[in-house]
């Protein structure tokens, strides 16, 4: 084995390494740069913390019951039209006791 020789693949392999930085490393390098880019990730967790308010704002807004779905089944019930399939049913039947697995 020679060590010296250029035939050697492992020899001069370094100059085409290229160094990947965790985010972590990126960002005290970030920090370094002056802040430059420490304006832009705070607006991009403001824009981010805005569409998250609005996303909550919205559930609960949204009634837990849909009492119009709710009274429409109802009245199919008591007038004989209302129609299930059988397939989902047991689609039903079957998700719920995967699920029971599972948990």
């Amino acid at each position: 084995m020679e060590i010296n020789n250029s035939s050697n693949p492992l020899i001069g392999s370094k100059t085409n390494v290229q160094r990947l930085d965790s985010p972590q490393q990126q960002e005290r390098t970030q920090k370094s740069d002056g802040g430059r880019n420490l304006d832009a990730d705070r607006l991009e967790l403001s824009v981010r913390s805005r569409e998250i308010s609005h996303i909550d704002e919205l559930v609960r807004s949204t009634p837990d019951v849909r009492e119009m779905k709710v009274e429409q089944v109802r009245r199919e019930i008591e007038a004989g039209t209302y129609n299930v399939k059988a397939e989902k049913i047991a689609e039903k039947i079957i998700g719920g006791y995967l699920l029971d697995k599972l948990g």
